[in-house]
């Protein structure tokens, strides 16, 4: 394994983790996605649901999109490697 396939390994391990302590923490987690217009982004709540929304200019709030069904999460996670 070459370096980049290391650091993107140890990233996504990175990630998983803070992923994992934002939704114990009750807290949701945003998600960008290339699979999404630039300035879309998936969040992340710890019901398991996912809203794709779009963040504010100034970065202190965000409009809801719309929610994802419960199928098209589990492919967003499947996709994301999010298990």
């Amino acid at each position: 394994m070459g370096t980049i396939e290391k650091l993107r390994a140890i990233s996504g391990k990175v990630v998983r983790r803070l992923r994992k302590q934002k939704l114990e923490a009750g807290k949701p987690f945003l998600i960008w996605s290339d699979k999404l217009p630039k300035d879309q982004s998936y969040l992340e709540y710890p019901d398991h649901s996912i809203k794709i929304i779009t963040v504010a200019p100034d970065l202190k709030s965000f409009t809801v999109i719309r929610e994802l069904t419960t199928g098209q999460t589990n492919n967003i996670r499947q996709e994301l490697n999010l298990f």
